[in-house]
């Protein structure tokens, strides 16, 4: 019944809408903002994240970190800054939230609302945050992992480059629709292995279209950490 349940809230209102219940009912059992707090923190980094990280502060000059995250605003931001990784990221593309009054109520509100893309939920097409940014870099490199990163890998060209997790849905859909995908595909479980493409991707930008910033680093939900 609660799966159910779960099922249908996702459904009818989007996942927006269905984290907003669960925050209300947070609030109803007592949990609060430190505890809520304290769960995020003690998250790790995935696996290799350390040594990617490393590469962007050492080549910030090249790269623009941008989020698309389908999480909120309240959840990002803690945990850049307890990463202390707040000043590697250029742009935060999520839904907003905010604290009541109280500090005991967690507000979500949907980024937009999405009504020309059948791939994309009803709060974000993440296609529409990628495609307008396509001209203004040498490369993107997408790193991603669930089905809401399919729609903006298929705005990829033939320059530019996906990372999708592996053993993750955005892995298993770039399989089923390899005709459809334009970009070189570099699945990771390791985010250390992904520093040589990102390396590639700022030579074409110092060889290339010089006039443009080297490359776009997309970092996306749980696999941007």
């Amino acid at each position: 019944k609660q799966w159910y349940q779960r099922r249908v809230a996702i459904t009818a209102g989007g996942w927006t809408e269905y984290m907003r219940q669960i925050y209300v009912e947070f609030e109803k059992r007592g949990v609060t903002r430190g505890q809520i707090e304290a769960s995020l923190k003690e998250l790790k980094l995935t696996k290799g994240m350390q040594e990617l990280l490393q590469f962007i502060r050492d080549n910030r000059s090249q790269i623009d970190v941008i989020i698309a995250s389908d999480s909120n605003s309240w959840f990002i931001e803690t945990l850049l800054a307890h990463f202390q990784i707040a000043d590697l990221v250029d742009e935060i593309h999520t839904n907003p939230a905010r604290w009541d009054a109280g500090n005991s109520l967690l507000m979500i509100e949907r980024y937009t609302t999405n009504k020309g893309c059948q791939r994309c939920p009803v709060n974000m097409c993440k296609g529409a945050i990628v495609g307008p940014r396509k001209d203004a870099y040498s490369s993107i490199v997408y790193i991603g992992d669930g089905s809401n990163d399919l729609c903006p890998v298929l705005h990829l060209g033939s320059g530019d480059l996906a990372c999708p997790r592996e053993e993750y849905k955005l892995a298993r859909l770039l399989r089923s629709k390899a005709g459809e995908v334009l970009c070189s595909v570099a699945p990771w479980s390791d985010a250390a292995c992904l520093v040589p493409s990102l390396q590639k991707a700022l030579n074409k930008g110092r060889t290339g279209r010089e006039v443009r910033r080297g490359s776009s680093l997309e970092a996306v939900d749980s696999a941007g950490l």
